[in-house]
């Protein structure tokens, strides 16, 4: 079993307070005026290889969330297969999601193991230190994520 860098566990419950105190839950009537990882068009990640801003205005409503798109061809190719796209735990944190903590993911800090986009909370330092263990990371992950992912 890896041990987890202090400073990793102090970034991802700083992301955390940083998050929340910015944000607040979406209201189950407005539940689509949830934005989906900060506006970050989660198809870009795929086609472009870098993190990209979505726009307002080329935006799908899907699970109770508002995700935004580049153009309106990104657009098109998440709604023919979003479960591709979707980043993974929730755009939880894959570290803290190791760790059994659910925090908000960084969406400037991401990778894709095995067609999957994972997102860490925290610096590229992090994400280089989630990335050194991304199987034995993901394998945990995944059993925490079943304890918490929404039904």
């Amino acid at each position: 079993m890896q041990t987890v860098p202090v400073r990793w566990v102090a970034a991802l419950l700083f992301s955390a307070v940083a998050f929340l105190s910015m944000s607040s839950p979406p209201r189950a009537d407005d539940a689509t005026n949830h934005i989906a990882i900060q506006g970050y068009d989660v198809v870009a990640y795929f086609t472009d290889g870098k993190p990209v801003k979505g726009n307002a205005d080329i935006s799908l409503p899907f699970d109770d969330t508002k995700w935004q798109f580049a153009n309106a061809s990104h657009k098109e190719m998440f709604a023919a297969d979003p479960d591709h796209y979707m980043p993974q735990y929730g755009g939880s944190c894959a570290g803290g999601m190791a760790m059994g903590v659910s925090v908000p993911a960084n969406p400037e800090n991401w990778v894709i193991v095995d067609g999957k986009l994972y997102m860490v909370a925290g610096t590229k330092a992090d994400l280089d230190a989630w990335k050194a263990h991304a199987a034995e990371n993901i394998a945990a992950a995944d059993q925490n994520w079943k304890k918490v992912a929404p039904q």
